[in-house]
């Protein structure tokens, strides 16, 4: 475990092979990689070596308070590390797939007493709380149904602060996009010269997300930072 890490309480999930009802999670190189599959499409990867994953949610642990809504499970690394912070004081998960859920239970996954657990679709769901923490769209998914689930999930749930997986990304790029299809950008970015703060006001603004926090550069800057792993 990398010290970043440690200090922050963070401890890697247990993840075991298994292949039921159509979710696989099988190790790869040497068993430093997971993947979580469900029919076929990744919905989660985890490396053992460097924990990459747990780096990508650094900003939702920052932010993450009160009660905590969480979209998609996976293998609940992000779950388990917010239930360590003393300022949340429950954490509501909300998974789409029963048999994702079933797979925790097989495997005997030992949950904190600050997490439940909610087998609904994440775009339908409609409640409250105090951060909503997005991440329930698969790995292949097209940018724009990516941003309409997020502007969905944020109308239907209604949350003083919202954060979403791959934000820092978009953000370091100034452009809305996954990596597997070039023609699937979508540019936000309006002026020449890159600055991160405004690029994060300009994509509040695109998106009309009104949830996302009031941030400064440096604030900005350590959540791009630790994303990509530059600690």
């Amino acid at each position: 475990m990398i010290p970043f890490l440690e200090k922050l309480n963070y401890a890697q999930p247990v993840i075991k092979p298994y292949d039921k009802n159509g979710v696989v999670v099988c190790n790869q190189h040497r068993n430093s990689s997971w993947r979580l599959t469900v029919d076929g499409v990744q919905m989660m990867a985890y490396n053992n070596d460097d924990h990459a994953q747990a780096l990508h949610f650094y900003s939702h642990y920052k932010l993450a308070f009160g009660h905590v809504i969480c979209t998609g499970l996976g293998f609940g690394a992000r779950e388990q590390w917010l239930a360590t912070k003393p300022e949340v004081e429950k954490i509501t998960v909300l998974e789409k797939t029963k048999e994702v859920i079933d797979y925790h239970r097989d495997i005997g996954t030992e949950w904190s007493d600050k997490i439940e657990i909610i087998h609904c679709d994440a775009n339908e769901y409609k409640g409250s709380c105090d951060f909503l923490s997005i991440d329930h769209y698969a790995d292949s998914a097209e940018t724009s149904d990516i941003i309409n689930s997020i502007k969905t999930t944020e109308k239907n749930i209604n949350c003083s602060v919202m954060w979403f997986f791959q934000l820092e990304k978009w953000l370091d790029s100034g452009c809305i996009g996954i990596e597997t299809n070039e023609k699937d950008y979508v540019y936000y970015q309006t002026f020449a010269q890159y600055d991160l703060y405004q690029s994060y006001n300009n994509f509040k603004t695109f998106c009309d997300l009104k949830s996302l926090p009031e941030l400064n550069a440096k604030q900005l800057k350590e959540f791009v930072d630790v994303y990509w792993e530059r600690i």
